[in-house]
C-alpha cells in the first residue's frame, strides 16, 4: 500500500514537471509581453539573445550564392557576389542597429519579424510605438528545444520568431524566420 502511494506521487510529480516544461515557452512569451507593455528593456533583454538574432537576420537577408548546376565563376555570379558584398556593407550596420531591444520589441508588437519603418523609428527613438500591445501569439513546437511563434492571424509565410531552450524551463528569443517574398 505504501509503495503504491509513492508510485502515484512520483507519477504525479512527473506529470507536473512535464506539463510545466511544455508550457514554459508560453510563460516566456507572456513575460516578454509584460516587459514590452512596461517598456522594460532590461527584463526584455534577459529573454533575447541579440547576437544570435542579428546572425539570423544577416544569414537570411544576405543569403544567396550559386544554385545547383551554375558555374560560380561565370560573370553573372561574380557580379551577384559583388552585389551581395556591397549589400552586406550597407545591411550589416542597419541590422546591428535595428535588432536591439527597441527594434525587437517593436517587431513583437507587430507580431511579424522584419525591419520596417516603424522598427527603424523605434530604434532611433528607443521607444516602441506607444499604445500598441503585443498581439496574442500562436506557439508551435518544432522539437524539444525549439519553438516558433507568430501573431494571431499571421500565416507561416509571414515569418515567425523562434525561441530556443536555454535550460529545462528557460527559453530565449534567438532566431527569426523572415517573411517569404512572393
Amino acid at each position: 500500500m505504501k509503495l503504491r502511494k509513492i508510485a502515484v506521487a512520483v507519477a504525479l510529480l512527473g506529470l507536473v514537471l512535464v506539463t510545466a516544461s511544455y508550457f514554459s515557452p508560453h510563460w516566456t512569451v507572456y513575460r516578454m509581453r509584460v516587459a514590452i507593455e512596461k517598456r522594460d528593456y532590461k527584463t526584455f533583454s534577459s529573454y533575447a539573445d541579440f547576437p544570435a538574432l542579428r546572425d539570423s537576420f544577416r544569414s537570411q537577408l544576405l543569403a544567396g550564392g550559386a544554385g545547383p548546376g551554375i558555374n560560380p565563376h561565370s560573370a553573372d555570379n561574380v557580379l551577384k557576389r559583388l552585389g551581395q558584398e556591397i549589400g552586406g556593407l550597407v545591411m550589416g550596420p542597419m541590422i546591428d542597429a535595428a535588432v536591439g531591444p527597441a527594434g525587437v520589441m517593436e517587431m513583437l508588437n507587430s507580431g511579424v519579424p522584419g525591419i520596417t519603418q516603424t522598427v527603424i523609428k523605434s530604434t532611433i527613438t528607443q521607444v516602441p510605438a506607444a499604445g500598441e500591445a503585443m498581439p496574442s501569439m500562436n506557439i508551435a513546437y518544432q522539437g524539444w528545444s525549439r519553438v516558433a511563434f507568430r501573431g494571431d492571424g499571421a500565416l507561416e509565410k509571414d515569418g515567425s520568431f523562434i525561441l530556443v531552450r536555454s535550460g529545462f524551463w528557460s527559453w530565449r528569443l534567438a532566431e527569426v524566420v523572415l517573411p517569404r517574398q512572393p
